[in-house]
């Protein structure tokens, strides 16, 4: 996970809990992987990280 690789997208970052920043960065790194570019990569990690941290808390 390489928090550079989203260095200009700080502001989709800043609001969201710790767990759930650390998430979404390794989930749209895998993107980037998948041919993904990164605001659509990240856009869709936020997403999904925050479905999964309400997951978590249930």
């Amino acid at each position: 996970m390489s928090k550079e690789q989203f260095a200009g997208f700080d502001d989709d970052l800043k609001d969201l809990k710790p767990e759930v920043k650390e998430k979404a960065l390794k989930l749209a790194s895998g993107y980037l992987k998948d041919g993904i570019e990164a605001a659509p990569a990240l856009k869709r990690a936020i997403t999904e990280a925050e479905a999964w941290f309400l997951d978590l808390e249930g």
